[in-house]
């Protein structure tokens, strides 16, 4: 049940930025290191529109997949 919400509750913070500029450029380090699933991290550094300074975080992030995205998507 706990899962469940806290998918619910993502899927609705995400949907909410989704016409923004500079998406999630709210995002903190704290929460893409320790917070953020892999499959969060990923969606967020294959994203085109995502901020510049998310990209930056997520071009250092332990997974190498989603350094590669974040990379790509800096350039």
């Amino acid at each position: 049940m706990k899962k469940i919400l806290t998918i619910s509750l993502l899927t609705m913070a995400l949907f909410s930025v989704a016409n923004a500029d500079n998406k999630f450029s709210n995002l903190t380090e704290d929460y893409l290191t320790t917070k953020a699933s892999l499959n969060v991290r990923t969606t967020l550094a294959k994203d085109p529109q995502t901020a510049a300074n998310v990209l930056k975080i997520l071009s250092n992030d332990s997974n190498d997949i989603v350094r590669e995205y974040a990379k790509n998507n800096l350039k």
